[in-house]
């Protein structure tokens, strides 16, 4: 069998171009939906994702599963003042972060290249001609990739659930355009992927830039590993607080199984799902999850180190405070020469964390449990065996042909 290898050039592409204006895109026909994501043989080209390997590993910091202990320390404070430099949340130790306030222009524009490159992909191959499991993973990666795209050009932003651009909610506006469609993020979450796909586990691959939602992995989505890197996921958001919670002296469920409520054919069958990852205290709690699911506040922070400050540049630069000016205009400026007060909370907790479960045996450790299954053997919760551990034939597509951008080397304020 012959292999074809299709290099992609480290140029810059103008396939990935935003529509003027507020204009919101519109949701894509069924026959462009058909033409994205139509069946394929189980056999085709796969997506070489290195690159994207590197750039997660550079920016994403890894904060770790939740030991489900609700924050009892004090926010942090900036020093000789009363402000609040922290989120406040119940979740604020959960989730992977992107450290956005030290990026410079090199990792911006790399991450701004690969978006627009892999968008391009389908003028060079046909998403139809990639396997099933390669189309899904390619979903997930142009997703979280645009989104962060976004940020870093929108940032410093605090929630993105109240940001708009260019007069667009965040996750309505034009985002890509894949095959001559014009996509939004909500376009490649709904009417792409969960249209395409009616497996629970998808919803656990799309990061949403906040502290709520599922965390950003430190490494892309593969075709050969995208339905165990989907369930590890899944584990670790079904085993946080911001998954499930009884802060409030009733379970609560996170509002985004009220989003995907179409993947779900009852609130049993939503159970059976979240019982399939649960732990045992979780596990617990699951019964009481009533016919009518009552839902957490979903955490709208954004999902970097220092709650959406910046100010490592410019003439507020190293002020640690809230600045207001004659005109009204603010200026929430940190110090980048030290590690910000919220970031080392932060770190800290992740640092004791990793001590614990150290300390009880737990790094490293497999827990085997008894999974519901139907008489056929399957588990119980709509989970398919999707056969993502064969290794698919055919050709690689080596995105991108270029060096990848250099990344942040770890140092003394707690990149790692």
């Amino acid at each position: 069998m012959t292999i074809r290898t299709i290099m992609l050039a480290g140029a810059a592409f103008t396939a990935l171009i935003l529509a003027p204006g507020a204009a919101q895109a519109a949701a894509p026909t069924p026959a462009e939906v058909e033409r994205l994501t139509g069946t394929s043989d189980e056999s085709g080209p796969s997506i070489d994702y290195s690159a994207l390997d590197t750039i997660w590993r550079g920016i994403v910091f890894d904060v770790g599963h939740s030991d489900r202990q609700a924050p009892s320390r004090r926010s942090p404070v900036s020093t000789g003042s009363l402000i609040q430099v922290a989120s406040t949340s119940r979740y604020r130790y959960e989730g992977n972060r992107v450290i956005f306030h030290l990026l410079e222009d090199v990792h911006r524009e790399g991450v701004a290249d690969y978006a627009r490159e892999l968008a391009e992909i389908p003028s060079r191959v046909a998403l139809t001609d990639l396997p099933r499991d390669e189309q899904l993973a390619y979903w997930l990666n142009l997703h979280n990739i645009t989104l962060v795209d976004m940020i870093i050009r929108e940032y410093p932003v605090r929630r993105l659930n109240q940001h708009d651009v260019d007069g667009v909610n965040f996750f309505d506006a034009p985002a890509a355009v894949v095959d001559g469609v014009t996509l939004s993020l909500n376009d490649i979450r709904f009417n792409i992927v969960q249209a395409g796909w009616d497996d629970p586990r998808i919803m656990y691959g799309f990061h949403l830039g906040a502290v709520g939602g599922a965390s950003l992995r430190d490494e892309a989505f593969t075709g050969d590993r995208v339905w165990s890197q989907l369930e590890s996921n899944a584990r670790e958001f079904v085993n946080a607080l911001r998954g499930v919670d009884s802060g409030f002296r009733r379970t609560e469920i996170s509002p985004l199984y009220r989003q995907h409520a179409a993947l779900f054919d009852s609130v049993e069958d939503l159970k059976a799902h979240l019982r399939l990852y649960a732990e045992s205290d979780v596990d617990a709690l699951i019964d009481d999850i009533g016919a009518e699911p009552a839902y957490l506040d979903f955490d709208w922070a954004i999902a970097d180190m220092t709650n959406g400050r910046n100010g490592c540049s410019g003439p507020t630069a190293g002020q640690n405070i809230q600045v207001t000016t004659v005109d009204t205009t603010t200026n929430n400026a940190i110090d980048c020469a030290t590690l910000p007060p919220q970031a080392a909370d932060l770190l800290n907790v992740v640092i004791e964390r990793r001590l614990e479960f150290l300390r009880n045996g737990e790094l490293g450790r497999v827990t085997v449990r008894d999974i519901p299954t139907d008489e056929n053997g399957n588990p119980i919760g709509r989970q398919r065996d999707t056969g993502a551990e064969e290794e698919h034939g055919g050709a690689t597509v080596n995105l991108p042909g270029r060096r990848p951008s250099p990344q942040p080397e770890p140092d003394d304020d707690g990149e790692s």
